[in-house]
């Protein structure tokens, strides 16, 4: 998660704290922030860890794994254009999601470089279409909907070749 406190990314383990704490983590890992809330915690800021680090293969390897499936919330290929900005709010929700693309794609570029370098296998599974453009709104039968089709994409593809 992002520690805005201290302006660095931070790494938890449930071997290392309470369930108690554990579960403010996952909180604070989950707040995009200004958009939801912000989890004050032994006097720091936290929100979610996407900020700095969306897919965290390095970091990963560092703690010691040897095969990693990274999952990738967005199709392999860019196939949207933004549509022109609207309104304050709907630049600030394209602007961030802006700085994430890039950040994801640096995320797994230097996730790729360092799993080929330390001999650790990475498998980068993609979702089959686009999702949706609003990752603000939760709609339990469409998220639904994309778990069985990104399930059933996985199975189908041959992702060992």
């Amino acid at each position: 998660m992002s520690n805005l406190t201290l302006n660095q990314v931070e790494f938890k383990s449930i071997n290392d704290c309470s369930s108690n704490d554990f579960r403010d983590w996952m909180w604070a890992s989950s707040n995009f922030v200004p958009f939801m809330s912000l989890l004050v915690k032994n006097n720091f800021e936290y929100a979610d860890g996407g900020f700095a680090n969306l897919v965290p293969i390095e970091e990963a390897i560092r703690q010691g794994a040897t095969e990693i499936d990274a999952i990738i919330l967005e199709t392999e290929v860019n196939q949207l254009n933004r549509m022109h900005t609207k309104n304050p709010f709907s630049l600030i929700t394209n602007l961030f999601e802006f700085m994430q693309i890039y950040i994801e794609k640096h995320n797994i570029s230097i996730g790729k470089i360092t799993a080929k370098h330390k001999n650790v296998k990475l498998n980068l599974f993609y979702t089959p279409t686009v999702l949706t453009t609003n990752s603000l709104i939760f709609e339990k039968e469409k998220m639904r909907q994309w778990w069985n089709d990104g399930f059933n994409h996985a199975k189908a593809k041959d992702y060992n070749k």
